[in-house]
């Protein structure tokens, strides 16, 4: 079954991906799903799928109908014959998947409500979103714009690499803000050198990135690098691997 449960995960996942549904699919990538019998609304029992999402997704996907039609469009398109026939009325529940309980996690609790303080991290981000009247996606205490940038600090993680995520860098060159502040999606320190990780969401920004590049440079970061969203999305541990591979060689 559990075999068959993720069968169904990966194929879900492709069919939203392969109809540009790619935020769909960011929300459920790292869902969990289990089949459990429900009952309809009239009562009767019948087989659904209940799909466990971060706090973050969940709230998407709760508050968006539109996403909640195509996630189940597209779960239907695909499950239809494995093993059910009619999808008419197949039921899919969200719910939020309950966190496991560390030890002392009272105490680690009760120490971040008393030093909680608005961070810089991801300040620019933020504030970018505010004016969209949106949020940035939090995983593991850490403000990000996207999935895809989550998907490449898990592998970061993964490679127990120093980075820091959305930082704000500092110069005071002008006297304006808008000119001496900068962020960068990774600052990332691997064996002594500083380099830099950026994730490519619009493909028509060269000048900007250049000017944006050239700022770092003067301060002697010289390793910049920057990958397409889709290939940070779909190809995470190749990027990140290349990366280092890159920074290292710039090591004095």
């Amino acid at each position: 079954m559990t075999n068959f449960i993720e069968k169904l995960h990966r194929t879900w996942i492709e069919s939203l991906i392969r109809h540009d549904f790619t935020e769909c699919a960011s929300l459920i990538v790292d869902a969990r799903l289990e089949l459990d019998e429900q009952q309809n609304r009239f009562g009767d029992t019948i087989e659904g799928l209940c799909v466990y999402l971060t706090f973050d997704n969940y709230e998407r996907v709760k508050e968006n109908e539109k996403i909640r039609t195509l996630l189940s469009e597209n779960f239907n398109f695909i499950a239809k014959g494995h093993p059910w026939h009619d999808m008419s009325n197949f039921p899919i529940e969200y719910r939020v998947e309950l966190m496991e309980v560390d030890e002392n996690w009272q105490k680690i609790i009760k120490y971040l409500i008393t030093n909680s303080k608005e961070l810089n991290q991801g300040l620019v981000t933020e504030k970018c979103f505010s004016r969209k009247e949106k949020n940035p996606i939090i995983y593991n205490e850490m403000k990000f714009a996207s999935q895809t940038e989550v998907r490449i600090a898990q592998e970061l993680e993964n490679t127990k690499v120093l980075f820091f995520p959305l930082p704000l860098a500092v110069r005071a060159e002008t006297g304006k803000i808008y000119e001496d502040h900068r962020e960068v999606d990774f600052l990332v320190c691997h064996e002594g050198t500083w380099g830099i990780l950026e994730v490519s969401h619009h493909p028509n920004r060269y000048e900007k990135d250049k000017e944006k590049d050239a700022w770092f440079k003067q301060s002697g970061i010289l390793c910049i690098e920057h990958y397409s969203a889709e290939k940070c999305y779909n190809s995470s541990k190749k990027v990140v691997h290349e990366f280092l591979s890159i920074l290292s060689k710039f090591k004095r």
